[in-house]
């Protein structure tokens, strides 16, 4: 664990003192695209590979789907609430 914030922050430190060229961050970009292609990509094989998932996979399913809704609908609710607080406050 330690290890991957050591890259967080000496990535941060890279960021805030050298400034890149449009080049060098366009390689960048284009790592970081590789690299995350890469993850999800071992993620779906190792997924795959995995029969106990694969065959509970209709009910990850449907647990999938509610949390996604969940979580949408009560920041969506939330974020209104609270709109309506800074409003009332701003009057």
């Amino acid at each position: 664990m330690w290890k991957i914030i050591l890259f967080l922050c000496s990535g941060i430190a890279i960021g805030l003192f050298f400034k890149l060229s449009e080049r060098a961050k366009k390689f960048n970009s284009n790592l970081q695209l590789l690299g995350l292609v890469l993850l999800l990509g071992s993620m779906g094989i190792s997924i795959g590979a995995n029969p106990k998932i694969m065959s509970n996979l209709s009910s990850i399913g449907v647990q999938s789907f509610l949390y996604a809704l969940f979580s949408v609908l009560f920041s969506a609710i939330i974020g209104l609430i609270l709109i309506k607080l800074v409003k009332r406050g701003d009057a």
